[in-house]
Parts: C-alpha cells; sequence; structure tokens
C-alpha cells in the first residue's frame, strides 16, 4: 500500500499524491511519502527531498495506523479502485459517477482518437487511444497507481489481452453489450463488480 501524508502536528492520508501535493503548496506541512510502510522521502514546502528519517518516525506510525483504519459504515480494501472503460462504452462513466462514492471510486473513459492527451471533466478522465495497444497501456498505468483497476470490455480479444498482462490487481470484466436487454441493466452489473472490487484486496 502506498501511502501519501501531509505532515503538520500529525499525518493525514490522501489518497493519491496530486491532493498531498496540493495540500502541502495550501501550506498544510511537508509531503512524506510512504510506501509499503516504509518512509522513502520527505518533499519539504521549499521543494526539496531528503531521506525520511528518525525525526519523521512519529509521523510514520501515525500515517501506518491511519492508512489502516476503517470507519464505520465505510469499505475495508484498497484505497483506490479505478474503473476504466473501453470505446464500446462511452457514456457509462457518467452513470456510475452517479452511483459510486468519489472519495473511492476515479473513472476513466476511453474515447478512441478524439483526443490528443488525458483530459479531466468533472469526476471522469478521458484518454485518447489508436489502438488496443494504446488502451491496454492506460490500463497499465493505472493498475501502478490504484489498489484495483475494473477494466469494462465488449470486445473478447481486449478482454483475453489485459488478462494476459498478468497484473494481479486487475480485474477484467467482459460485457458484450448484446447480452444485456437494456442500457440500465448492463450499468446496474457494471455497479455490482465496482462495488464487489471496492470490497477486494490488492
Amino acid at each position: 500500500m502506498t501511502v501519501f501524508i501531509v505532515v503538520k502536528g500529525e499525518a493525514r492520508v490522501y489518497n493519491s499524491l496530486e491532493e498531498a501535493i496540493e495540500a502541502m503548496r495550501k501550506g498544510e506541512g511537508s509531503l512524506l511519502l510512504i510506501v509499503e510502510g516504509e518512509p522513502v522521502f520527505l518533499r519539504l514546502a521549499d521543494e526539496s527531498s531528503v531521506k525520511a528519517e528518525a525525526p519523521v518516525e512519529r509521523a510514520v506510525r501515525q500515517a501506518q495506523l491511519a492508512s489502516k483504519a476503517v470507519t464505520p459504515g465505510k469499505r475495508e480494501g484498497p484505497d483506490k479502485v479505478a474503473l476504466v472503460f473501453d470505446q464500446m462504452f462511452r457514456g457509462f462513466a457518467e452513470i456510475l459517477a452517479r452511483e459510486l462514492n468519489p472519495g473511492v471510486f476515479e473513472l476513466h473513459e476511453i474515447l478512441g482518437r478524439g483526443l490528443e492527451k488525458p483530459i479531466r471533466a468533472g469526476r471522469i478522465f478521458k484518454w485518447p487511444a489508436r489502438d488496443d495497444y494504446d488502451v491496454l497501456k492506460v490500463v497499465e498505468e493505472l493498475a501502478g497507481k490504484a489498489g484495483v483497476v475494473v477494466f469494462y470490455t465488449g470486445d473478447k480479444r481486449l478482454a483475453r489481452q489485459a488478462e494476459a498482462l498478468g497484473l494481479e490487481n486487475l480485474v477484467v470484466e467482459y460485457m458484450p453489450p448484446n447480452e444485456f436487454p437494456g442500457k440500465e441493466s448492463l450499468a446496474k452489473k457494471m455497479v455490482e463488480a465496482a462495488l464487489k472490487a471496492s470490497r477486494s484486496t490488492p
């Protein structure tokens, strides 16, 4: 598990490095990166970096406890679940965004050739892709950042290629649209798969 915290009197856990850096820029403290429970570096507010050593041991312990804490009514499992929709499922990310907790789920929509670079529109990240190779690159990149990645595809060949990546935290959901009576039932199945993934461990 990777934990990003900003230290100012006590440790705070953030779901992403971007959130932690933004907190640091607002003057909330210094940025400490912890990987697998071990301190890696401490980035100070002036952008300098030093190896995290004894002076931050207390903060490390706080971060470890905070990362394991479970709030009643909230999920147990990975820090973040990234949901990836291939080109066949355009528009489904918007539906799931209404149903799923923004503190847990990130939504990523692959749009094909309509973009030159990734953009963010509200809660949804939109990715360009010229072919299956680009799609798999997106999946691999997100798998390196999220606790679990759920990849929704209606392309059997692409589903097999994604499974062949051998990523332990990747869940491939092969969902041919013609096997569902309508968009609503397909979206419901996607929500069920997302919630199941959020309760799993990476």
